[in-house]
Parts: C-alpha cells; structure tokens; sequence
C-alpha cells in the first residue's frame, strides 16, 4: 500500500462522515496523513482498518448521558474479518485499552468506577503519558488475555497493530496541532477504595491516545465530573525537559512506534510481504528481517481468521 493510496482512503473516510462524528474523523484523518508522511512507506499499511474502525465510532455526549466504550476490543470488532467465534471474547481485551464513560460510571483500561465513588479527575499533559516504554509493556501482555480459540493469532496481531496505530495518531496528531507537553488529557481518576481509602486509576497507553484523538471522550469525563461537582484538577507536575529535548524525544517516540507497527504487520497474514522489514524499536539500532511474533506458539492456529 503506497503512502498516497493510504491518504486517499483516510480522506474519503472524512468526506463519508457528518455532524460531530464528521469533526472527530477530520482530526483522525489529519493524525493518519501525519503518520503517513513521517513514519515512511508502508507504515501504516495493516493499521489502516484501525483508522477507519476509530473514525466510525461515534463520539459520546458531553456531559455523557448514556454509557460509552472505546476499547481495543471495539476496534477490532469492527474489523470486517474478525473471526465470529471471537467476538464474545473481545471484552477480555480492555485491560489492554480502554476508555469508559457514561451517566453512573467511568473509567480506564477495563476498570470502571461509580462516579458516587469518584474524588476528583486530574488531567496530565500528554508528553508524560505517551511513552514508548507503555506502550511496549501493553504490547507485551496481548497474548495473555485470548484464549487458544481459533483465529486468536490473528487477533492478537490485529490487537497491536490497534493499539500502535491509535498511539502513533495521537503522537501524531500532537506534533501537527499542539507541543505534545502542552496537550492535557483527563488520564487519572482519584476515587475510595476499600474502607474509604484513597486510590487512583490512571489511563494507559492506548486510553491517553483515544482522549488525544477524540477530543470529545476527554471533554464528556471532564463535563460530566463537573456536572456531578467533582473537581478538575491538574496532575502533580513531573521535571519535564527542555524544549530541545522534547522536539528530540518525540521525533524519538514517533518512529519508534512507526517501527513497531511495521513490525507487528509482518506477522499479519494479510500484509506480510506487503511492507519493508523495519528496525527494532528503541536507539536507532537495526534488526533483521524476522517479524514479530505476538503469538505464544504452536497451538494449532495457523493465523488466519475462521468463524466457528
């Protein structure tokens, strides 16, 4: 798939789209054309579907007036091939990525809290969230969560190429718009815990990307805090780097994550073959030319989708 062709199916998309989810698919459409032009050709080839699969989703109400979900799981279900008898299972990976909101409860990553429960949000700036090293770590965990169905290979692959396609955007997405460190995301709920106690749930990699992307997710779970009187407040601030050192950091994230997703779609039956071997993530080293496996092994799957 050539970096234009790419452009020109993101930019249909947008054309397709209407009313607030019209605005929501521009910004990803902007995201994906950014992807194009600096992760390289063939990039974002196999992370397509997830662009199309994020833009279809409907953003939530601000405040949020009935539940919301936004997972890895929800993307993939929108995958034309996801195999049926996986369907069912797909819940399974919002511990993965996951954004939850609704009238009663919200929350990250598969973890929902009462809002009666909840004691403030705090925002962080996106600089401090979006790191290569969570992303890697949520990559890590995606064959721990699908049982030995058959297609599971299939998903797992198409589960990291979700989640480095949706966090590649965001990146993206904050270096064409704003300075990535000046972009703030409602990425930490303070709620009571058991016998009252103070507890904090905060947003992973794939969930601080979706309230990047989708700017009306992180705006309804600030409104509908406010709505309930739940104070909005910023994070504690972290020494952040100087500016030369952001520029540097980011270009660092952005085509590390570009590697990563290339990786992950060379174990993709469908585009195998159909992008350049990438280098491995991390210190501009290289590697050869064997793809990634995010399968376990031998469990009698061979990788292709099958219904059942």
């Amino acid at each position: 798939m050539r970096g234009g062709e790419l452009v020109g199916g993101l930019g249909r998309l947008v054309g397709a789209a209407t009313g607030a989810a019209a605005q929501a698919a521009a910004g990803l459409g902007e995201a994906g054309r950014q992807v194009v032009r600096r992760g390289g050709q063939g990039a974002a080839a196999g992370g397509r579907w997830a662009h199309t699969a994020l833009a279809s989703v409907a953003p939530p109400a601000v405040p949020a007036t009935e539940p919301w979900k936004l997972s890895v799981g929800t993307l993939i279900g929108r995958h034309p091939l996801t195999p049926a008898v996986v369907h069912k299972l797909l819940g399974l990976l919002d511990g993965l990525g996951a954004v939850h909101l609704g009238p009663s409860k919200a929350g990250f990553d598969g973890e929902e809290i009462e809002w009666d429960k909840v004691v403030e949000i705090r925002t962080r700036n996106a600089f401090e969230v979006l790191t290569t090293t969570a992303l890697e770590q949520e990559v890590d965990r995606i064959r721990e969560l699908l049982p030995p169905v058959p297609g599971r290979k299939w998903v797992v692959t198409k589960a990291g190429e979700a989640l480095t396609t949706v966090v590649l955007a965001a990146l993206e997405r904050a270096s064409a718009d704003q300075r990535l460190d000046e972009l703030t995301v409602p990425a930490r709920i303070v709620h009571r815990g058991l016998l009252g106690r103070q507890r904090t749930l905060d947003a992973g990699a794939f969930a601080a990307a979706v309230l990047v992307v989708t700017d009306r997710a992180g705006e309804s779970l600030i409104a509908t805090a406010r709505k309930r009187g739940i104070p909005v407040l910023p994070a504690e601030e972290l020494a952040g780097p100087t500016d030369a050192a952001r520029v540097t950091a980011l270009r660092e994230r952005t085509d590390s994550v570009a590697r990563l997703l290339s990786r992950i779609e060379q174990s993709d039956p469908e585009t195998a073959g159909a992008v350049e071997a990438a280098g491995a993530v991390g210190n501009g080293e290289t590697a050869g030319p064997a793809p990634l496996s995010l399968d376990k092994g031998a469990s009698g799957d061979s990788g292709a989708p099958q219904g059942g």
